[in-house]
């Protein structure tokens, strides 16, 4: 339940590539931003169960935000946009502190073992000099990025107990999918790649000229040269599809069996692809179906359990909102 200090909670809830994310938010109600701070880092800013979120905290999380969408301190937001920002921020901050909490109450804490996994298996798709590009660009520090993957293992443990494992879908169910929705189910575009990714554009180029000349292998330069994780095995991406890739990589399905892409620039560096085999928009059949259907229903399935439980678990928490706090924060 909601104190007097606060306003309307609304609850949204969606997948994302097969995992639940969740964004609660609520409209402050002060309609302004203050143009001073001196706020104390020690102020306390929300209250979720009786746990305090203190200002540090807050603007920790704001920071966090901030990165997130790009937001520029040089060329400040407006107000409203201002207003949006900070209560996202706080939302998350609500959101973590009540999954904290019922992770402690339900028993669930990650082992030593499975962090240790995430955090390698996260890293491993990276070479060394790609995954500190990667936290430069996210202006993270490597604590922090650990912390997140930490933070999303203990999420991911406590939907999976109170949630997901509860879901279930039988192969009845998902025929009767496919046969009223065949028409759903194809194969767009694909080609069979090569990538190769360097840090400079000079490099890239010195590159192309190799390639273009026949006097490089792709393979061989991406085993020694590629920043990207599939450099091991000579860059082989395998079959991608059409409208499953990065919009600035679309060229690349364009590419003629055997042909070159020109340099494609990311904020991750500079890429070169090579097609070595295409193929056709088809329609899929049942067996290639069934795990897109299955997912998709256990995933609906997974969403309304997951809302049903978020609601519980809302109705029964003592949310407190320092709305006056909250708007002097700038």
């Amino acid at each position: 339940m909601l104190n007097k200090t606060s306003c309307l909670l609304k609850i949204q809830t969606r997948h994302i590539y097969g995992f639940i994310s969740i964004v609660l938010f609520f409209v402050a109600c002060s309609s302004g931003i203050s143009s001073s701070d001196g706020v104390k880092e020690s102020t306390t800013i929300a209250k979720v169960n009786e746990e305090k979120v203190t200002v540090k905290e807050f603007r920790k999380s704001l920071e966090k935000h901030k990165r997130k969408y790009r937001v520029d301190n040089s060329d400040p937001l407006n107000s409203n946009s201002f207003l949006w920002l900070k209560t996202n921020a706080l939302n998350e901050m609500i959101q973590n502190t009540l999954f904290r909490q019922e992770a402690v109450k339900s028993g669930v804490t990650p082992t030593q073992e499975e962090i240790e996994t995430v955090l390698l298996q996260a890293k491993s798709g990276y070479e060394e000099k790609a995954f500190k590009k990667h936290l430069e660009i996210e202006n993270i520090s490597q604590e922090e990025w650990e912390n997140d993957l930490k933070n999303n293992l203990l999420i991911k443990k406590l939907i999976d107990k109170r949630v997901n494992n509860n879901v279930s879908v039988n192969e009845e169910e998902i025929q009767k999918y496919f046969e009223a929705h065949a028409e759903e189910f194809h194969k767009g575009k694909q080609v069979k790649a090569l990538h190769i990714m360097v840090e400079t554009e000079e490099e890239a180029l010195r590159l192309k000229k190799l390639l273009d000349s026949k006097e490089g292998d792709f393979a061989q330069l991406a085993r020694e040269l590629s920043l990207g994780p599939e450099g091991a095995e000579g860059g082989d991406l395998g079959y991608v599809e059409e409208g499953h890739m990065p919009p600035e990589l679309n060229a690349i399905f364009k590419l003629k069996k055997g042909e070159i892409s020109n340099i494609i620039q990311t904020p991750y560096g500079s890429h070169l692809f090579k097609v070595v085999d295409k193929r056709k928009e088809r329609k899929m059949s049942y067996a290639e179906s069934r795990k897109i259907i299955h997912d998709k229903l256990v995933r609906e399935r997974q969403d309304k359990a997951f809302h049903d439980w978020l609601l519980e678990l809302k109705e029964h928490a003592n949310i407190e909102i320092e709305n006056e706090i909250l708007a002097k924060i700038v």
